[in-house]
Formats: C-alpha cells, sequence, structure tokens
C-alpha cells in the first residue's frame, strides 16, 4: 500500500461559522492504481488532495504515506513530499523563465541530483511524452497541452510513488485535455504509475480503475 487515508475530518471558519469540508473521508492507494475522485465544485475534493499530498493538515484522522503516519505539519513532510509525491493542478505552474529541460530538471536538483543526472533524466521523460522536440522551448513557446506534459515530467522527475492531480486538463480544450487524459492512462499502464486524480469530467473519470465521489465530506466508491 502506498497511501492510506482513516477518518479525515477538515473544516474552516467563515465569519462565524464553520464548514465542515471532511467529514471521515478514508481512502487506500495501492501501486498502480488510477483513481479518479469526483464530486460538485466546492465539496472538498482539492481539499482533500491537499491533505493527501503534505499540503495541508487534516483536523482529525490519520495519513500514513510509504508506511509512515504523517501530515504536512511533521519535520519532514517536505522530503516526502518531494521524494514520494508528484503533483499537476490546472495551471501548469511552470517557471517562464526556465526551458521545458530546465523545469523538470529544477525537482531532480533540489533532490540533490548532479546536473548530467538531472538532465538525463528530464530528457528521457520529455521524449516519452513527446517532447523530445521542444526540450529548449520556454512555457510561451508551447501549447496548453505541451504545457501540461511538461508539468506531467516535472510531477515524474523523481520517480515518485505516487502523482497528485488536480483537475489536471480543466484549463485545455478537449483535443488537448484527450491529449494529457492519454499520457495519464499511459503511465500508468506501461510505467505502472500510480495516479490519484481530482475531476469534475466524468466521463473522464471512468477510466480510472477506481471512482470515488465526495458527497457530503464523505467518500464514497462508484466504480
Amino acid at each position: 500500500m502506498i497511501l492510506k487515508a482513516s477518518n479525515i475530518y477538515k473544516s474552516y471558519k467563515d465569519s462565524d461559522q464553520v464548514i465542515e469540508v471532511l467529514k471521515g473521508a478514508s481512502l487506500e492507494v495501492n501501486s498502480g492504481d488510477l483513481i479518479c475522485i469526483t464530486g460538485k465544485s466546492g465539496c472538498g475534493k482539492s481539499t482533500m488532495l491537499y491533505i493527501l499530498g503534505l499540503l495541508d493538515a487534516p483536523d482529525a484522522g490519520e495519513l500514513e504515506i510509504a508506511g509512515k503516519i504523517i501530515d504536512s505539519r511533521s519535520n519532514h513532510a517536505h522530503e516526502f513530499r518531494n521524494r514520494d509525491l508528484g503533483f499537476v493542478f490546472q495551471f501548469h505552474y511552470l517557471i517562464e523563465d526556465l526551458t521545458a529541460r530546465d523545469n523538470v530538471m529544477l525537482p531532480l536538483l533540489i533532490l540533490g541530483k548532479s546536473e548530467s543526472q538531472a538532465k538525463k533524466r528530464a530528457d528521457e521523460l520529455l521524449d516519452y511524452l513527446g517532447l523530445s522536440h521542444r526540450l529548449n522551448r520556454f512555457p510561451n513557446q508551447l501549447s496548453g497541452g505541451e504545457q501540461q506534459r511538461v508539468s506531467l515530467a516535472r510531477a515524474l522527475a523523481n520517480d515518485p510513488k505516487l502523482v497528485l492531480a488536480d483537475e489536471p486538463t480543466g484549463n485545455l480544450d478537449p483535443a488537448h485535455s484527450s491529449e494529457v487524459w492519454g499520457m495519464i492512462r499511459n503511465l500508468n499502464k506501461e510505467l505502472n504509475q500510480s495516479f490519484v486524480i481530482v475531476t469534475h469530467d466524468h466521463e473522464a473519470a471512468g477510466q480510472a480503475n477506481k471512482v470515488f465521489e465526495l458527497s457530503e465530506g464523505v467518500l464514497r466508491q462508484t466504480g
């Protein structure tokens, strides 16, 4: 098992009221899983993902990653995030002054890899994702689909146990959306890469091997 979230609770204060977002949500992720989480806008999907990704802390409940109990407040949370987890968001968040290759190299260099090791890994990933001819292009020279593929390569740079994606195609047109989903499926099937993806696209979610719906703060498996 890669990740286990048990009875996760999370609430926020809004003026004089408390909004309960997660009320006992639980999820298990195993190697090779492609999991999609759906639900209405504002239901807490992103909050759940950020807790799983050690970007936010639960009010109650337990999160276990790679056999260790941890959350965003733990001393080594940043090491887990960089080494064991990859992130893809709706907006690519690429560094505009860096080339595609340099954007992918960055997390490897942060982890302590040499420049030659980082360059080799970045080139391999970008080639796998069909971007070997765009290595030295800057983000503003890439299409939306290409930018998101670079962000996917960056998420995979450190060979993470799990990639967490928050509406990864929400900002793309249908053609580029299909392209990115195709890459995700290939990575899952060919490289056994595990994913947890938050999406409002029920048709795309149907491509996952497990589908959950977040409703009233609780995750329920629907497919």
